[in-house]
């Protein structure tokens, strides 16, 4: 395995973690489907190609999608719209 596919998976196997603390249900569409796909494996470019957006977009989702779980894990909140 070269090392850049060993650092994604690494990058994705902490998403996971992060992110498995949320209900996805309390998500919208789009951060679940970036959540959805991250979990699967997918590298910022590949999800922003597949949705129809860029992949800064992409990385701003899922920066959000941390600080909410991070949030929600300390107890300060219970949902953030």
């Amino acid at each position: 395995m070269s090392s850049p596919d060993q650092s994604l998976r690494e990058r994705c196997k902490k998403f996971t973690a992060i992110v498995s603390r949320l209900n996805l249900q309390t998500l919208n569409k789009r951060q679940r489907q970036v959540a959805e796909l991250r979990i699967a494996g997918l590298s910022l470019q590949a999800i922003g190609e597949r949705l129809g957006v860029s992949s800064e977009r992409v990385y701003q989702i899922e920066a959000r999608l941390k600080t909410r779980a991070r949030l929600a894990t300390r107890g300060s909140i219970q949902y953030l719209p």
